[in-house]
């Protein structure tokens, strides 16, 4: 069988192809190289994840945002006494007239405030004897 020749029909001109290619990279470059500059230049807020302020190693203050934080009681605070009793909590924060609540934390030293009258701002958590207890995250003194 005589193999009969076809026509080729070029398509289209390399050269043409190469410099529409390469003006798409350009565009496609320099639109990620601009998107990255403007998302990297904008304020990130930050204000309800900001760290522990140190004092040497001791953490003050868990975070600044009182909406984290939503609960909150005022009393003075007392250390836990009865060691041998399972009871939930580090310290207690005795109130006037009510319950007290156990305390406890692990962004604060609770013993630094001690005897103290203050507000505690944390989060209530699931008690087991304790009527009230609370992961305290910011502490203030009432004078």
């Amino acid at each position: 069988m005589d193999r009969e020749e076809r026509p080729t029909r070029q398509l289209s001109n390399p050269s043409k192809l190469n410099r529409i290619f390469i003006g798409i990279l350009a565009v496609a470059l320099l639109g990620g190289v601009g998107t990255g500059y403007i998302l990297a230049s904008t304020e990130k807020n930050t204000d309800s994840i900001t760290p522990a302020i140190l004092d040497g190693d001791k953490p003050k203050t868990a975070l600044q945002d009182n909406r984290t934080f939503r609960d909150f009681a005022e009393g003075t605070i007392t250390a836990r006494t009865n060691t041998n009793e399972y009871s939930e909590g580090t310290h207690f924060l005795t109130r006037e007239g009510q319950v007290p609540v156990a305390l406890t934390s692990s962004v604060i030293d609770l013993s630094e405030y001690e005897g103290k009258k203050v507000k505690v701002y944390g989060e209530t958590q699931k008690a087991i004897k304790q009527g009230w207890l609370m992961d305290v995250g910011k502490v203030e003194e009432i004078n």
